[in-house]
C-alpha cells in the first residue's frame, strides 16, 4: 500500500522517511515543508483543521490552494515567510501556471491595481513574485485569491522550497510528457499501417478500426497532457491579453475535433497522429526550455527545514530549525551551515562566508562577531546567539534583493513584452487569411497549413531572449560577490564610461591604524584623550570610528554628525569637535604654526572653539589591487575619476594622481552630487562607501556600494560588492557586456527566425509536426545561448 502525506495528501517518495507525533499519533509527510506546517497548525492549537477536512487523506486541489495562506494568521508562520518593514510587509510567492513573459506582465499589472498594493515584481526565470502591500489595505489572503482569479495559483515562499516545487513541478511535466509519447507512438504505428493501405489497398472496416485505435490512444494526450496549453488560453481570453497558448490550443482543438467528425461520419481524413505528435513536441520543447532555464539557479538554495540542537535552560535540546527564536543559542557542528543570523559566543572559530560574498578563503572570527545565515562553520563547535531568524537574516534579504532586481525590467525587455502581446494578434490574423486563401484555392491540406502558421510563429523566443540572459548574468555576478540591487544595472555596466571612486573605505580597507597621538593641553592624559575620541566616535558606522572602539568612551553627550568633516559632542558641559582640519576652519579655529600637519598620513584633531587639544595621526592601507583595476579600466577607455573628502597631501600619500584623469579631494557630500551632476552625457558609475557618499550614489547613472558600506549607502545602490574585490569591478563590466551582446543575439535570432519560416508556412510547405519542433527549438537555442554567461 502507497504512503501519503498527512498534510497534503501526496504520494510519499519511496525510501524517504520524514515523520512527526502528532495527535498522538505517527504522521508521516511527502516533505519537509508539510511536516513543518502541520507541527505549527497541531502547535498553534489550529488541528481542528485535519478535522474538518473534505477528505480525509487530505487529497490536494490542483488548483485553489488558497488555504494554505490561512495558516499564515499564525503569528509564527506569518514571521518567518513575510519581512515586516516600515514602508509595508514584503513576502516572496512561488507562482504556478507561467508559461512567458506575458503571464509576468499580467500578473504585475492585475495586482499593482489592487488597492494597498505597493509594488509586485514577477521574475520570470525562476517564478518568484516579490509582493510589498499595505497591511492595513490589504491582506496576503486577499492578494492569493487575485492571482487565483487571473488564474495562477501560489505559494508562500522560502530560499530552500523552490527546489521542492520546481521538483513537484517536473514530476508533473514528465507525466504529461511520458503521456504525450506513449501515446504518440501508438497513433503513428496506426498512422503508418493506414498510410501504406492507401498505397496498397485496404477494406474500410479495417481503416475505421485502425481510426478508432487512433482515437482512443490520441484523447488521453488531448485532454490530459494539452491541458496546460488549455488554461493558458482560457486565462488569455479572461484577460485579454494574449499568449501563444491561445493559438496552439486553437491549433489542437480543431484538429482533434475534425478528426473526431471524420471518425464517426466515416468521411474526409483524421489527423490524430499529426495532433499527438504536435502536442509531444510542444511539451519536449517547454519541458526542455524549463530545465535549461533553471539550471543556474541550482545549488542555490538552502534547505528550509533541518534538525538543530540549542541550549535552554542549561539543557541540549534537538529541535525543527523553524522552531529556532530569537535569544537561542544554537550549536553549529564544523562543516554545517549557520541557518540564522547571530553572535558568536565561542571564543574562535572560521567561517565561510563565499556564499555571500564570493570569497572563498576562510574568515576568522572571534567571540563577539557577527555571523550571517547561510555561511558554513569551518574550524570547530560554535556557539551561536541567535539576532535574527527566516527572513529578517541578511541572507533573506539578498535573496529579496536580486528577486527585486531580477524582476525590474530594462527598456528593452519591457518593449519585447509589448511586441509578443501584439505579435500574437497579428498571427491570428496571419493564420485566418491564410486559411482563407487555401480554402479559396480548393487545397484539402488548408487547415493544417493554418495550423503551422499559428505554431511556428511563436513569440516565445522573443520573450524569453531578454529575462533569461538578465538572470543568467545577474546569478553568476552574485556568485561571484557582486550582488544587483536594481534592474537597470547590467543595462547601464555594459555602456559605462565614467567611473568615479571614493577613497576611503574603498580604494583603501578604511582600516586605519593609530601612528602617533600629539597632546597639546596637558589637562588630559592620552587615555582621557582618546576615551573621549571612542565616546564622540561610539555612534559612527565611518572607518574611522572602528579605529577607536578599543578605548573604553568617556561620557558624550548630545553628539552630532558633520559629514565629510568630523563628530562633535559635549563633555562636561563644553562643546568638543574631532576632525579634519575642514572642521577647524568651520568653526573658526586657525591650525597654529607650532603644529605640524602630516603630508604622508592623515591627521585628525581634538577640539573646542577655543584651543586644539590633541592631534592623532592615523594610516590607511591601498587595496593592492586597486592600481592595476584602474589601469585595466583606463586602458578600456573608461575614464576613472577620484573623489574624496580628503585633503589633497592625505589622498596623495597613498594616491598617485597620474592613475585618475580626475583627482578632487576634500569634497564635501554636496559638492560630489554637484560634481557628478556636472558630468552630463555620460554614463557614470560611482563607487563608494560611506554616509557622505550617499548624495553622489544617488546622482549618479549607476552607483556600487562596498559590502561594508554603511546602510544608507548600500540603501540608495544599485548594486553592492559584497566581495571587496576590487577586480570585480572589470569582471562586471565585461559580464554585462557579454550579455548585452547576448541579448542582441537572441532577439536577432528570434526575429530572423519568425521572418523566415512564417513565409515558408504560409506558403504549406512546413507540416504542423515540424512547426512545433521549429518553436520549441528556437526558445531551447535562445536559453541554451544565455547559459553562456554563467562563466564570467
Amino acid at each position: 500500500m502507497s504512503r501519503v502525506c498527512f498534510h497534503c495528501g501526496d504520494p510519499i517518495p519511496a525510501g524517504l522517511d520524514i515523520a512527526s507525533e502528532l495527535q498522538n499519533e505517527h504522521r508521516e509527510f511527502c516533505c519537509f515543508g508539510c511536516q513543518a506546517i502541520a507541527e505549527h497548525i497541531c502547535g498553534a492549537d489550529l488541528s481542528f483543521y485535519y478535522q474538518r477536512r473534505d477528505n480525509a487523506k487530505g487529497t490536494r486541489l490542483t488548483e485553489d490552494n488558497s488555504s494554505v495562506f490561512d495558516l499564515l494568521l499564525d503569528k509564527d508562520l506569518y514571521n518567518q515567510y513575510v519581512h515586516q518593514g516600515t514602508d509595508g510587509h514584503t513576502i516572496q510567492l512561488s507562482l504556478s501556471g507561467i508559461t512567458c513573459s506575458a503571464c509576468a506582465w499580467l500578473i504585475e499589472k492585475h495586482l499593482s491595481k489592487q488597492a494597498g498594493i505597493l509594488s509586485v515584481h514577477v521574475n520570470l526565470s525562476s517564478a518568484i513574485a516579490t509582493i510589498t502591500w499595505d497591511p492595513d489595505s490589504i491582506s496576503i489572503q486577499q492578494i492569493a485569491k487575485e492571482l487565483l482569479y487571473i488564474g495562477y495559483s501560489s505559494q508562500p515562499y522560502l530560499p530552500g522550497e523552490q527546489d521542492a516545487l520546481q521538483s513537484k513541478e517536473k514530476k508533473r511535466a514528465i507525466i504529461r510528457l511520458g503521456i504525450a509519447g506513449v501515446g504518440m507512438m501508438q497513433v503513428m504505428m496506426s498512422a503508418i499501417a493506414m498510410y501504406a493501405g492507401d498505397m496498397q489497398g485496404m477494406d474500410d472496416i479495417y481503416r475505421q478500426l485502425l481510426r478508432g485505435i487512433s482515437f482512443i490512444f490520441a484523447t488521453p494526450v488531448v485532454l490530459y497532457a494539452g491541458l496546460p496549453f488549455y488554461r493558458g488560453a482560457l486565462r488569455d481570453l479572461k484577460n485579454r491579453h494574449f499568449t501563444m497558448d491561445l493559438p496552439v490550443s486553437l491549433g489542437i482543438l480543431l484538429a482533434y475535433a475534425s478528426s473526431v467528425m471524420a471518425l464517426y461520419t466515416e468521411t474526409g481524413h483524421v489527423y490524430f497522429d499529426s495532433v499527438t505528435m504536435f502536442i509531444f513536441f510542444l511539451l519536449m520543447g517547454r519541458f526542455l526550455e524549463t530545465v535549461a532555464r533553471s539550471y543556474h539557479l541550482g545549488g542555490q538554495q538552502q534547505a528550509s527545514l533541518a534538525a538543530i540542537r540549542v541550549l535552554r535552560d542549561d539543557q541540549l535540546q534537538t529541535i525543527p530549525l523553524q522552531q529556532l527564536i530569537v535569544g537561542d543559542t544554537a550549536i553549529i557542528e564544523p562543516g554545517q551551515t549557520f541557518p540564522v543570523d547571530g553572535i558568536l559566543l565561542s571564543d574562535f572559530t572560521s567561517v565561510d562566508e563565499s556564499s555571500l560574498t564570493g570569497e572563498y578563503s576562510p574568515v576568522s572570527k572571534k567571540q563577539g562577531a557577527n555571523i550571517h545565515a547561510q555561511t558554513v562553520n569551518i574550524d570547530q563547535q560554535a556557539h551561536l546567539q541567535v539576532t535574527e531568524v527566516g527572513q529578517n537574516t541578511k541572507a533573506a534579504a539578498i535573496s529579496r534583493i536580486t528577486e527585486r532586481a531580477l524582476s525590474e525590467k530594462p527598456k528593452v525587455a519591457i518593449i519585447a513584452d509589448k511586441v509578443a502581446h501584439y505579435f500574437v494578434i497579428a498571427v491570428l490574423i496571419t493564420a485566418s487569411l491564410t486559411y482563407g486563401f487555401w480554402s479559396w484555392m480548393g487545397e484539402d491540406e488548408a487547415y493544417w497549413i493554418m495550423v503551422s502558421v499559428l505554431v511556428v510563429t511563436c513569440p516565445c523566443a522573443l520573450s524569453l531572449a531578454t529575462p533569461v540572459a538578465l538572470t543568467t548574468v545577474t546569478n553568476a555576478l552574485k556568485r561571484a560577490g557582486f550582488l544587483i540591487t536594481r534592474g537597470h544595472v547590467i543595462e547601464a555596466l555594459a555602456t559605462t564610461q565614467h567611473i568615479v571612486f571614493d577613497k576611503t573605505g574603498t580604494l583603501t580597507y578604511g582600516s586605519f591604524s593609530i601612528t602617533q597621538v600629539e597632546l597639546y593641553d596637558f589637562n588630559y592624559s592620552k587615555e582621557q584623550v582618546l576615551g573621549m575620541i571612542s565616546g564622540l566616535e561610539q555612534h559612527s558606522k565611518h572607518p574611522i570610528a572602528k579605529t577607536f572602539q578599543q578605548f573604553a568612551p568617556a561620557k558624550i553627550m548630545n553628539i552630532e554628525n558633520l559629514a565629510s568633516q568630523g563628530v562633535s559632542g559635549e563633555y562636561q558641559g563644553e562643546r568638543f569637535y574631532f576632525g579634519n582640519l575642514a572642521l577647524l576652519e568651520s568653526i573658526g579655529l586657525p591650525l597654529i604654526s607650532s603644529i605640524n600637519s602630516s603630508k604622508a598620513q592623515l591627521d585628525l584633531y581634538l577640539a573646542t572653539k577655543k584651543q586644539i587639544f590633541a592631534k592623532v595621526t592615523l594610516c590607511d592601507a591601498l587595496r593592492p589591487e586597486a592600481q592595476s583595476v584602474i589601469a585595466s579600466l583606463r586602458e578600456q577607455g573608461i575614464r576613472v575619476s577620484l573623489l574624496t573628502g580628503d585633503t589633497r597631501e592625505s589622498a596623495q600619500s597613498i594616491l598617485d594622481p597620474e592613475w585618475f584623469d580626475d583627482f578632487e579631494t576634500r569634497c564635501l557630500p554636496d559638492q560630489k552630487w554637484n560634481w557628478i551632476k556636472a558630468q552630463s552625457g555620460k554614463n557614470t558609475l560611482m563607487i563608494g562607501d560611506g554616509l557622505n557618499d550617499v548624495p553622489a550614489l544617488a546622482g549618479a547613472t549607476t552607483s556600487l556600494a562596498m559590502g561594508a558600506s554603511s546602510d544608507l549607502a548600500k540603501l540608495h545602490a544599485d548594486a553592492i560588492l559584497l566581495s571587496e574585490h576590487l577586480s570585480t569591478i572589470p569582471t562586471a563590466l565585461k559580464a554585462a557586456k557579454n550579455c548585452h551582446k547576448i541579448i542582441k543575439q537572441n532577439l536577432i535570432w528570434a526575429a530572423g527566425y519568425n521572418a523566415t519560416l512564417l513565409p515558408l508556412a504560409i506558403a504549406g510547405m512546413i507540416p504542423p509536426w515540424v512547426a512545433a519542433i521549429g518553436m520549441a527549438l528556437s526558445s531551447l537555442i535562445v536559453v541554451v545561448n544565455a547559459t553562456r554567461l554563467n562563466k564570467l
